[in-house]
């Protein structure tokens, strides 16, 4: 079943110019990132990969699911035997994927590489931000308030950034999904220790379980069951 439903977002991505977007997006991202210096570049482009296809689709997803609801989509698939499980995972996987090319795609143009560590980063980052998405965009009943609320998470998500450029240390944000993702995004061009880095995937992986049941708990508040 999920396969179907994967299918079918596949197709309102496409048919709502997403890859259009993301094409275009990654380009302008490359070409900045190649006006600046080398040893500027290798601090900046993780940053960049962060907020641009990982927290855009954050907003991405939530334009989508209002999307649907406008047009009447999220009534009739739940009236289906489709399991709210299924949706959800099938929303974030083909949005994350979306993110996650994107952001190999500007990797690659911009520095010329890439690490595994830095890939599974992104791409666990780029689901986590969609199943962020998902649950604030369900329990938003217009587009300013699905905006106002994820502007404001996405300012506490990326408050990482402050320690990363050595703005503020504070080590609570390293408890963020968004600090663990820089980690390993920087570990081609930073010394880490073993320890450190599966620290950073545990991190992960404890919030891809926080916010899925985020997400589930808020369809199944709106009456999504």
């Amino acid at each position: 079943m999920i396969w179907q439903l994967m299918k079918q977002d596949f197709r309102f991505q496409a048919r709502h110019s997403f890859y259009i977007v993301y094409t275009f997006v990654s380009l302008f991202y490359i070409i900045i990132l190649h006006w600046m210096p080398v040893d500027v570049r290798d601090d900046v482009a993780p940053v960049i990969v962060l907020m641009d296809p990982a927290a855009v689709g954050f907003f991405i997803v939530g334009a989508g699911v209002l999307l649907e609801r406008s047009q009447g989509v999220l009534d009739p698939i739940f009236v289906t035997p489709i399991r709210l499980q299924d949706y959800i995972w099938s929303k974030a996987i083909t949005l994350a994927l979306l993110g996650f090319v994107s952001g190999e795609v500007v990797l690659i143009g911009s520095l010329g590489r890439l690490n595994w560590l830095g890939s599974i980063g992104l791409y666990a980052i780029s689901v986590i931000m969609s199943l962020f998405g998902l649950a604030l965009a369900v329990r938003a009943k217009t587009v300013n308030i699905f905006l106002m609320k994820a502007s404001l998470a996405m300012i506490v998500l990326l408050l990482p950034l402050l320690s990363y450029f050595h703005l503020v240390s504070h080590s609570i944000f390293s408890v963020l999904p968004t600090a663990a993702a820089l980690r390993l995004l920087s570990s081609s061009s930073a010394t880490f220790s073993l320890f450190e880095e599966i620290l950073a995937a545990a991190n992960l992986c404890l919030w891809l379980v926080i916010a899925f049941q985020l997400a589930y708990k808020a369809y199944e508040h709106t009456g999504y069951k």
